[in-house]
């Protein structure tokens, strides 16, 4: 499945922690399901800058979990 990602997708090719994602998406699907659902998250959600050399979405997605915790989560945002 991540090779063919691999392939589909070579500038970003394979990274470490890629395989989590897909292994919890064929406990629910197919294979073929679950590769258009992993591209989806790639090139829709944008978790395609999580997966770039640097790691820029990092930085994005950390403020927007944050952010989230701090408006629906306050006692949890408190306690961390």
């Amino acid at each position: 499945m991540l090779q063919a990602f691999s392939k589909y997708d070579a500038s970003i090719g394979y990274v470490q922690g890629m395989n989590f994602i897909v292994g919890a998406l064929l406990l629910h699907c197919s294979e073929e399901i679950t590769f258009w659902l992993f591209v989806a998250l790639i090139e829709d959600y944008e978790m395609r800058d999580i997966y770039m050399e640097g790691l820029p979405g990092h930085i994005k997605h950390s403020s927007l979990i944050t952010q989230l915790m701090e408006t629906h989560l306050s006692d949890l945002y408190e306690h961390l």
